[in-house]
């Protein structure tokens, strides 16, 4: 065989293979599209109750360190949107985006001393999208001796539900919700459906959820830290998760969103 002929043979195999993975991504594409559809159906249905309703969710927040803390936060401004993409003049959802706010009275002054302490706390609230003023002390010779912070209590929360096409998979990414950071949590799409939902619903109004467990790769994952923590010293006990002052469900034995509509028919 040529030269040439083996070339052409070679570039059409690699065709064959971009077509079918193309189909494939084209698949995965549908198939995400209907399960953020029922998604969005829900999660706007669970935010317009909560709306609403306006539960009593507390929280509070360590920041850098873990000595300071925004405490006595209220949630509040429920948004939830659809994000869209369009292939072939056909739209599909890409990905749904939950916001809302955890809100206080006031704010709490920081004060650290040195440059990268200073560099250190500012880089820790501008990651977390806090809101916040530093009032910087220098010397002499220009250099920062010490920084005052003063720290807006707001903690911006956001939720998004995205598609990985190209594993055939649904990723929650959780943005300050309960704590500062991010975290990712996957599905295969077979089991990202309600009971995930209803399991999000209720991380999101701080009730009892398994949340952090539901799911193949979540359960390993657990499986995995209990084998560790086993071979391990103890270690400390995890902080608690607050709980709302205001009990928003009549009983567990009811769905979430059932619990909520009963009380819009109050």
């Amino acid at each position: 065989m040529g030269l040439l002929d083996d070339l052409k043979q070679q570039a059409d195999s690699l065709r064959q293979k971009q077509q079918v993975t193309q189909a494939e991504l084209n698949e995965n594409l549908r198939a995400a599209h209907a399960r953020l559809k029922d998604g969005l159906h829900y999660l706007v249905d669970l935010f317009n109750s909560l709306n609403i309703i306006k539960p009593v969710v507390p929280r509070y927040y360590y920041l850098e360190g873990g000595v300071t803390k925004l405490e006595n936060l209220l949630q509040c401004d429920y948004n939830c949107n659809g994000r869209r993409l369009t292939v072939d003049h056909h739209d599909f959802i890409e990905a749904i985006v939950l916001r809302f706010r955890c809100v206080g009275d006031g704010q709490i002054t920081i004060e650290k001393q040195s440059e990268p302490m200073v560099q250190r706390l500012r880089d820790h609230l501008w990651t977390h999208a806090l809101k916040f003023d530093v009032n910087e002390v220098k010397n002499e010779r220009g250099y920062v001796e010490r920084g005052i912070f003063t720290v807006k209590c707001e903690v911006p929360v956001t939720v998004t539900i995205g598609s990985d096409l190209e594993n055939a998979q649904i990723k929650i990414t959780l943005k300050n919700l309960e704590k500062l950071g991010e975290y990712v949590y996957v599905y295969d799409f077979d089991e990202f459906g309600k009971e995930v939902l209803e399991e999000l619903g209720k991380v999101i109004i701080a009730k009892p959820n398994t949340f952090r467990t539901t799911g193949r790769r979540q359960q390993a994952m657990a499986t995995t830290t209990n084998v560790r923590s086993v071979r391990m010293e103890p270690a400390a006990a995890p902080e608690p998760v607050p709980q709302p002052v205001a009990d928003a469900t009549d009983g567990q034995a009811k769905g979430l969103m059932n619990n909520l509509k009963s009380l819009l028919k109050r």
